[in-house]
């Protein structure tokens, strides 16, 4: 189980990275990157996942539902562009039964 944990840490962490390249940080981000984002996280989340776009789409409406009450409810101190990327990937992932 342990090594299974650090794969998930480690394509979690290259998500991460690469998501944060399309982010440009000094500009609040509007409807249309948040949607850019996304699409790319379930991008990410269908290939190592190794499941359909549209498994990943059809849990789109639950992730986002979530996103207030789960990340929302996190300490200001605690949120970022790195804990919001990791939370919707990992929430993906829980979503379609992986985690």
């Amino acid at each position: 189980m342990g090594g299974r944990k650090l794969a998930l840490r480690e394509d979690s962490d290259k998500v991460v990275s690469e998501v944060l390249k399309l982010i440009n940080q000094n500009q609040p981000l509007s409807k249309q990157g948040f949607e850019g984002i996304n699409r790319k996280i379930m991008e990410f989340v269908s290939q190592n996942a190794g499941v359909s776009m549209d498994q990943v789409t059809q849990k789109m409406a639950a992730v986002i539902e979530a996103l207030p009450k789960e990340y929302g409810s996190l300490d200001e101190k605690m949120k970022s562009w790195e804990a919001l990327i990791a939370y919707l990937y990992l929430k993906y992932l829980k979503e379609l039964g992986v985690l």
